[in-house]
């Protein structure tokens, strides 16, 4: 019996250390609250930012009263508070509610959040493309699935079991120590760490001004970054359809929010570097759920997504360019 409880005690100590250093360590910001989510123009590891919104939301709506909301995934980033805040009636308190990878599913859940505490939606702005409007559930993993902050089916065990899942994966363990050890972000790292930004904890906003530095002095398009700019077809293409009954009920849930709300909103459909259209039936349905007034096609073969010094890569595109959309759509 004895020799069996040494092996158990054996077996125990090494799990329960693992899920010590965890706990206290908290490297995707899932289990203690935090005044920032991301370090400001420092290095650090991708967190979920759907979930950190969320989190930062409710941790600072009371206090700065928030009423205007951008939503979308993470070519929304492109879309600076300061641009939008110059075409809403002053006074506006504006958030950025976007989420990697985001889902049909995740925004409606983010509306139903403030809804719920009594947050006037007065303002909103949606930057949507396909890949967001077909997603009736979040994608699998620690970066896009959603918590149980906004959604009340979200099960607390499997949630906290996917983050740990991912930090007891032995890529991210030695990336961790070796950043944590070194302090230094190197190339190795990137897809699990994100390089100094600049981010807002009040605006929930993130920017890349050091990537727009460089592509001011003319060192960010280097030759390694251009090969990701591949060719797409002269002839205009269209996604198939992808608006079906789960996408159909998600998204009037989210317009009888707006309705309830009384709110200004502007549906933007993102010029991807793809070029490809969103189907004629799902436009033509947005624009019957949302009004025609109220839904901006951006997507397919245009000035925008011909000139490759749109985008930083071939998915995000840059922010003079939302700039330039909401200056066209106001």
């Amino acid at each position: 019996m004895k020799q069996f409880i040494v092996l158990i005690l054996k077996f125990l100590i090494p799990i329960i250390v693992v899920i010590g250093i965890y706990v206290v360590a908290d490297p995707f910001r899932v289990i203690w609250q935090y005044d920032s989510y991301f370090e400001n123009n420092k290095p650090g590891i991708h967190v979920n930012r759907s979930i950190a919104g969320a989190a930062n939301f409710k941790n600072k709506y009371k206090q700065y009263k928030y009423d205007s909301f951008i939503f979308g995934n993470s070519r929304s980033l492109a879309c600076q508070v300061a641009d939008w805040q110059k075409h809403l009636p002053q006074p506006a308190s504006a958030y950025h509610f976007d989420g990697a990878g985001e889902s049909l599913y995740a925004l409606n859940k983010k509306l139903s959040l403030i809804n719920s505490t009594k947050t006037s939606i007065k303002n909103a702005v949606f930057f949507v493309d396909q890949q967001l409007l077909r997603q009736s559930r979040p994608d699998n993993g620690h970066l896009f699935t959603v918590s149980p902050l906004i959604d009340s089916d979200c099960n607390t065990l499997t949630y906290h079991a996917t983050f740990l899942k991912a930090f007891l994966s032995y890529k991210f363990i030695f990336y961790y120590i070796d950043f944590k050890l070194t302090g230094q972000l190197k190339p190795y790292m990137v897809p699990t760490f994100y390089r100094p930004i600049q981010y807002n904890a009040v605006t929930n906003e993130m920017n890349s001004q050091i990537m727009e530095d460089q592509l001011a002095n003319g060192t960010y398009y280097t030759p390694q970054r251009m090969s990701v700019f591949y060719e797409r077809d002269t002839v205009q293409t269209y996604f198939k359809t992808c608006i079906k009954k789960k996408q159909k009920k998600l998204l009037a849930e989210i317009a009888s929010v707006l309705k309830d709300n009384n709110t200004n909103y502007k549906i933007i459909i993102n010029p991807c570097y793809d070029q490809k259209k969103l189907s004629a039936d799902d436009m033509q349905y947005l624009r019957q759920v949302f009004g025609a007034q109220n839904v901006f096609d951006f997507s397919g073969i245009n000035s925008i997504t011909n000139n490759y010094q749109n985008y930083y890569e071939a998915v995000h595109y840059r922010p003079h360019v939302a700039a330039g959309i909401l200056d066209s759509i106001y």
